[in-house]
């Protein structure tokens, strides 16, 4: 059970109110919803250092650009059916669907990153799930394709 007094990291700043970092024991560090959140909700403005590298905890801002070292979003969950998107215009992290309090927050990476700074297994337990994760522009790397066939998931011609 989350317990923002015991597991996270929370911000005194007012802007952050609603998020914080937590360990999960399935994906390790993460972002958890504080309180219950409706559609649309801005959850963070953020920001941080925008350069060429890629990183675990960096995001592709555009083309060739990735930000780091951001209060939240380096530590956001991928889901295959995710509850927000990145607004990389606005730099703002912004709600898909209602998230109650203590829900981890996940955004699909493929959805920012043409590359992953590493392709992982998916776990995300979403009907929609992938089982691979890679960037938008990155093929299935050959780790991957065996994880998919033994699954039972890898598409003829992958």
């Amino acid at each position: 059970m989350f317990s923002p007094s015991l597991n996270a990291l929370v911000c005194d700043d007012a802007a952050t109110e609603l998020l914080a970092i937590d360990h999960d024991a399935l994906v390790g560090l993460c972002v958890r919803a504080l309180r219950d959140c409706p559609e649309g909700t801005v959850l963070d403005r953020f920001s941080g250092e925008i350069g060429p590298q890629v990183s675990q905890h960096s995001l592709q801002v555009r083309d060739g650009q990735h930000i780091s070292n951001t209060q939240f979003i380096g530590y956001l969950s991928h889901g295959c059916d995710p509850n927000c998107r990145l607004d990389m215009a606005n730099f703002e992290l912004v709600a898909l669907r209602p998230i109650a309090a203590n829900e981890r927050v996940t955004i699909d990476y493929a959805a920012t990153e043409d590359r992953l700074h590493i392709q992982f297994a998916c776990s995300c337990g979403a009907p929609s799930c992938r089982g691979w994760i890679t960037g938008r522009n990155d093929p299935v790397s050959e780790a991957g394709r065996q994880h998919l066939t033994a699954r039972g998931l890898c598409p003829a011609g992958l």
